[in-house]
């Protein structure tokens, strides 16, 4: 290679994992432990990057779909990996992406950059002074690519735009709990006392972690992923403790126990009370005397559910990605009956320990819609990811950049399906 030129090359899938590894924009959807995933979906994988002195300094890991008339659909998800504020490089890239995808037959390369838009804070606000990467879509835009808006809400079958995260880099257990809405602190502590269990599934196990996920996807009306999809995710990332299924478990024989010890003792309490009556201690007998109604009507629920479901039941599940410097919440749910354990506070705590434990810098509790009013349907998802606390995430969107005619003509063609 001569002195400092630029050179497109195909990569192997070795060189650009390499390369991937080094780049702060590394994410477990650009890896090429998820080609499986890739293949089962009846799509070819291209990896390419550019070199300079030997060295890679872009890179692409890329799916090509078939699509109408022999014409291919190419989509990389989370992106090009590159410095997109290198705008030589950039451009570079770019063109000689048009002229192998041209050739392969493609008419259009889409993806979502993993490219923060403007730093926010906890309640989604813009910081003065922060990122802001307007100039980064404005150069996309100038190189060809067409902008799809700075959308909001949920759509499954995109990457999310707006996520919600919590710093853990330098900080202790108890300082990100000291941390958290005191809401968030109170059900977690609850859920310790009840004994709920987070419980890691293995292999075998992942049955038991669809079941909850397919029966939250019927109650919000979502396809939940298939088991096959969770089987192949747990062989392509666990030899390297790179994806974690929880489930939170609740033993009722031992929780009715606690719930009956509970009893005895408030009772006693209330008898000590009662033998030196006074202002002070007949609020304290008020007070005793509507936990106890609590506990009773725990206790009646308890051995109605032991009835029937039996002595452990399964109340919560959640997957997770441990890769690269985050902990990422990628999917979770609950049985509807039993969401008033409220165990997702539970798991979610387990896995910010874990984060904290074993040096993750940042715990990424994932998609949120990016509307802050309380009117949206889904503000509730934001605001359990609020009560840990942290910040909003926006990223630059999605992008297309049209490699032949066909893209025009494929665009028309999903307006008329419209």
């Amino acid at each position: 290679m001569e002195g400092d030129k630029m050179t497109f090359k195909v990569l192997t899938k070795e060189e650009y994992d390499s390369f991937l590894k080094t780049s702060p924009m590394n994410n477990f959807l650009q890896s090429p432990k998820m080609d499986e995933i890739a293949l089962s979906k009846k799509q070819k994988v291209h990896y390419v990057g550019i070199t300079k002195d030997d060295k890679v300094i872009a890179g692409a890991r890329i799916l090509e779909s078939n699509s109408h008339f022999g014409y291919k659909y190419f989509y990389s998800p989370r992106g090009l990996v590159l410095d997109y504020s290198n705008k030589e490089l950039l451009n570079f890239f770019t063109k000689e992406l048009k002229k192998y995808l041209k050739k392969h037959k493609g008419y259009v390369l889409e993806m979502d950059p993993l490219v923060v838009h403007k730093t926010r804070d906890i309640d989604g606000n813009v910081v003065e002074g922060g990122i802001n990467n307007e100039n980064i879509v404005r150069t996309l835009k100038v190189l060809g690519y067409k902008h799809k808006g700075f959308t909001t809400g949920f759509d499954m079958s995109k990457q999310m735009r707006w996520v919600f995260v919590l710093d853990l880099k330098g900080k202790s257990e108890e300082q990100v709990f000291g941390e958290l809405k005191q809401n968030a602190k109170r059900l977690i502590t609850k859920c310790e006392k009840n004994g709920i269990e987070i419980h890691e599934a293995s292999y075998d196990e992942l049955k038991d972690y669809k079941k909850i996920l397919e029966a939250t996807g019927a109650r919000k009306k979502f396809n939940d992923k298939s088991l096959e999809y969770y089987q192949m995710m747990y062989k392509a990332f666990s030899d390297d403790n790179e994806i974690k299924f929880l489930i939170a478990r609740l033993n009722v024989k031992e929780y009715l126990e606690k719930l009956n010890t509970n009893t005895t003792d408030i009772i006693k309490e209330i008898t000590r009370l009662s033998q030196n009556l006074n202002a002070k201690n007949e609020a304290l007998i008020s007070q005793l005397n509507q936990s106890l109604e609590k506990i009773k009507s725990e206790i009646v629920e308890a051995e109605e559910i032991m009835k029937k479901a039996g002595e452990v039941i399964d109340l919560s599940a959640a997957m997770f990605m441990t890769y690269g410097d985050e902990v990422i919440y990628v999917f979770g749910g609950n049985i509807d009956e039993y969401m008033h354990f409220n165990a997702q506070y539970l798991i979610q705590w387990e896995m910010i320990k874990y984060g904290i434990k074993n040096g993750f810098g940042r715990y990424n509790f994932f998609g949120i819609t990016g509307i802050f009013d309380k009117s949206d349907p889904e503000y509730g998802v934001y605001d359990f990811k609020k009560r840990f606390n942290g910040y909003v995430e926006e990223y630059i969107g999605e992008f297309a950049l049209p490699i032949s005619y066909y893209y025009k003509i494929d665009k028309l063609i999903h307006k008329v399906k419209k």
